[in-house]
């Protein structure tokens, strides 16, 4: 009969609740009940499981015009010519371009950003996706480019420098405008405000000089 090592068998738990607890959002008492509920599981579910793991690591790549997540070089929405490839939605994560589909409303294209400007966090502009989105209005034909970053403080504050950076195009830049409150973000505002946001949109005016 096989002698099992109860002290490598606990080290494995250990180390493995130490691996989920990495995730976002994830303490001790989830990352235990992740592990316990893996071990009760069917081997079948476990094995495919950790093939998708590895699917989404080793296959999934990142387009290379709008950063949305791929399997080849463009993702869906680039390579999708049904879509208005003259407006471009701008987003702070991939779980902001989920939200905006299933609020059916949006038939243009995207450009993740992939975080906001922070003083605070040490993230400046050459850390996201700017730059790219800058390139992509002046060699497309963009005619419409949808801010749609949280209305945090760095949120609202990415968006300003967005339209100040495009104010040397001729392209209209618009933000949501009916009820999305101060501090919400985008992936967690429900569908239905999500979609009256989006219908809404107003352009975004530069301010008054006094």
């Amino acid at each position: 009969m096989e002698r099992v090592d109860k002290g490598l068998v606990f080290s494995k738990f250990v180390s493995l609740m130490k691996k989920f607890m990495m995730l976002p959002g994830v303490g001790e008492k989830t990352a235990t009940r992740f592990v316990l509920f893996l071990i009760q599981s069917p081997t079948t579910f476990v094995e495919s499981f950790a093939k998708d793991i590895m699917d989404i690591k080793s296959k999934i790549r990142l387009c290379e015009k709008c950063f949305f997540i791929a399997e080849g070089n463009l993702c869906k929405f680039c390579s999708d010519e049904s879509r208005d490839k003259t407006k471009i939605c701008v987003v702070e994560g991939i779980e902001d371009v989920i939200s905006v589909e299933k609020s059916g409303v949006w038939n243009g294209l995207y450009h993740v950003l992939w975080g906001v400007i922070s003083a605070q966090e040490g993230i400046g502009f050459s850390d996201i996706k700017v730059k790219e989105l800058i390139s992509r209005v002046a060699l497309e034909n963009i005619s419409e480019v949808l801010i749609l970053t949280d209305t945090t403080v760095e949120g609202e504050a990415t968006a300003m420098y967005i339209k100040k950076l495009l104010e040397k195009f001729n392209v209209k830049v618009t933000r949501p405008a009916y009820g999305i409150p101060f501090g919400a973000e985008v992936e967690y505002i429900d569908t239905a405000t999500l979609k009256k946001a989006l219908e809404s949109r107003k352009e975004i005016t530069a301010e008054k000089k006094r």
